[in-house]
């Protein structure tokens, strides 16, 4: 079984290429689950999960978010969604996940949304199922009229967005990962010299 954890580690990638078909109900249950079991500070589970399969509400994320982002003085995204090719992509993906959290419920909760959505991943690939990061929602999760239609999509009104995942079935072959870096690795340890 460990073997499997870490092939399954390994293998994962972000997928940017879907098919059309849904996801059945009983593997996305299955995905979100795992979410719930990721570790978090002091075991608060300060997540929540707003799970999108309405095609038309995922295409509405990219209008939301960019007339939010012109609208902010100032965000790390302005100057690439001014341009007229910007959307969110979602790689046409038939699932749209969005974790957030409440700060009240804990200290650590970026990290730990950011780990549950990341079980997630890993989950939806040991289930045959696709998933590629999605960046962008957190950083306008405080403009007035973006946090309404997060409120409207079903995220509770005082949570902020930590992360959000697209997820589906891979069109074709997954790509090769890239070789890893190196010198990222520092070991200390008694016997060193």
């Amino acid at each position: 079984m460990k073997e499997h954890v870490l092939e399954n580690i390994l293998t994962r990638r972000s997928i940017r290429r879907y098919q059309r078909r849904p996801v059945p109900r009983e593997i996305l249950e299955q995905i979100i689950e795992a979410g719930s079991y990721a570790p978090s500070a002091r075991n608060s589970q300060p997540w929540h999960f707003t799970v999108v399969t309405d095609p038309e509400r995922i295409a509405r994320v990219t209008a939301e978010l960019k007339a939010a982002v012109l609208r902010m003085p100032q965000n790390p995204y302005k100057d690439f969604v001014g341009a007229a090719s910007y959307s969110v992509n979602f790689h046409n993906a038939p699932v749209f996940i969005i974790v957030s959290g409440n700060t009240e419920a804990s200290g650590m909760v970026e990290s730990d949304c950011a780990l549950a959505l990341g079980t997630m991943f890993l989950a939806a690939h040991a289930l045959g199922i696709g998933s590629c990061w999605v960046n962008q929602l957190g950083s306008a999760c405080a403009e007035p009229g973006f946090r309404a239609f997060l409120t409207e999509l079903g995220v509770p009104p005082h949570n902020y967005v930590y992360g959000s995942g697209a997820f589906g079935f891979a069109e074709g072959e997954p790509p090769a990962a890239p070789p890893r870096r190196e010198g990222v690795i520092s070991y200390i340890s008694a016997d060193a010299q």
